[in-house]
């Protein structure tokens, strides 16, 4: 009797697990046996844009009124090499083959030479060759970690107060060196992440460097997002730099939202124990969109008195998400991890592998409830293949899509029924 009350007791333990954790990472974290399908079934007409200046292109920004698209891109090979970022458990790493040897890098010699380029794309001007004119931005009063002018950047956002200027606000993964300027073993000491600001004069091919804001809070940024007076929020997607408790951190979180000010002062604003809280979002009402890449939904958070975020809503997308970005007419745009395993496969070999994507629009009815769409998904990774961004231009209707490691940026027309 007594080990029957045993076994009876074990069997509801585990049920209770995988009710309450499971499930949810199995099918919606990892997407095992999700369903997804083919881009034809979606009204957009696609095409690649394949140039290496267009390679690992993670986060980009449009310039509504400069018909503008700007694209952090550090290259696709390189992303796979330098991407201290990409801490997984060691089931998750080696459930595949060779994955424990191609995950977790910090290769600090297979960084892009020159460093990662802020592209600008011009997308009224389209070329013959059916691309758009374009340029990478160069700094000017920057140096780099070594001395030299590499930046490698992550994500982004822009202050656009002043007419014809643009502020840079970007997350710069810069290796750790010591006094003489030599690499630290990145696998110790972790990335020595920062937040560089550029002043930049819209046409130009150049832009200045302002300040680098390094703080102990700004540890292990993904993305941010401009809130207001000079002042950001940023994710931390892990819960530090390097160690085993980083590893675990897609199983049971331990990321945070931090605020800096102007003066370069950071402090975090939210519990550290968010599942890999990822891209960044704001809305004209203030509100704070955080997506998670280790939960199926993008939270929804306001700023208290005190300047902490109250987390007020959760938008259920069903599957991770990366980065996000808002349109003209306030809907916003998520990019859906599909299928993590294929993913993880992807940014490991980018040139020969692709993944599926999903791209949402999310919208706020005047109840103040959100609705969720999905409005392009490439089960086949066709057009669009292991995106983190999706940036859409409402006066042309037309989807931008990028990703960390694909070496390509999509560009979708809408095609009316």
């Amino acid at each position: 009797m007594a080990v029957l009350r045993k076994t009876a007791f074990s069997v509801a333990c585990v049920a209770i697990f995988y009710q309450l954790w499971l499930r949810e990472f199995l099918f919606d974290t990892l997407g095992v046996r999700r369903a997804s399908e083919s881009i034809e079934s979606f009204p957009w007409k696609c095409r690649r844009l394949v140039d290496e200046k267009l390679e690992g292109c993670e986060d980009m920004w449009l310039d509504v009124d400069g018909r503008v698209l700007y694209a952090a891109c550090s290259g696709s090979f390189s992303r796979g090499q330098w991407n201290p970022g990409q801490d997984l458990p060691p089931a998750v790493k080696c459930f595949q083959a060779n994955e424990c040897d191609r995950l977790s890098k910090y290769n600090v010699s297979g960084r892009r030479p020159g460093g990662s380029k802020l592209m600008s794309i011009m997308i009224d001007k389209p070329t013959a060759n059916g691309f758009f004119e374009m340029h990478s931005i160069e700094t000017k009063g920057y140096t780099g970690a070594t001395g030299d002018l590499s930046l490698d950047l992550i994500g982004f956002d822009v202050d656009q107060s002043v007419p014809g200027e643009l502020k840079f606000f970007l997350i710069n993964h810069r290796p750790a060196v010591d006094a003489q300027k030599n690499f630290l073993d990145a696998s110790t000491v972790g990335v020595n992440g920062t937040v560089e600001v550029f002043r930049y004069e819209k046409g130009s091919k150049q832009m200045s460097h302002l300040k680098t804001i390094a703080h102990p809070e700004v540890y292990s940024a993904n993305n941010l997002a401009l809130v207001d007076d000079g002042a950001f929020v940023l994710t931390n997607d892990h819960s530090g730099k390097v160690g085993f408790r980083k590893e675990l951190d897609l199983l049971i979180g331990g990321g945070n939202v931090a605020r800096c000010e102007s003066n370069g002062e950071c402090a975090p604003v939210t519990g550290s124990s968010l599942r890999f809280p990822n891209g960044l979002a704001v809305d004209k009402e203030g509100l704070v969109y955080v997506g998670m890449t280790a939960a199926p939904y993008v939270g929804v958070y306001r700023f208290t008195a005190e300047n902490k975020l109250n987390q007020i809503d959760r938008i259920h997308v069903g599957m991770p998400v990366d980065n996000l970005s808002v349109d003209t007419n306030e809907e916003i745009w998520a990019v859906g991890i599909t299928k993590m395993f294929d993913l993880i496969d992807s940014i490991g070999d980018p040139f020969n592998k692709g993944s599926p994507t999903t791209v949402f629009k999310i919208h706020k009815a005047p109840d103040g409830k959100y609705e969720t769409m999905k409005v392009l998904e490439d089960r086949e990774a066709k057009f669009v293949s292991s995106g983190t961004i999706a940036v859409f231009d409402a006066a042309t209707e037309k989807l931008f899509v990028g990703g960390a490691a694909t070496p390509f940026i999509t560009v979708c027309e809408s095609v009316k029924a």
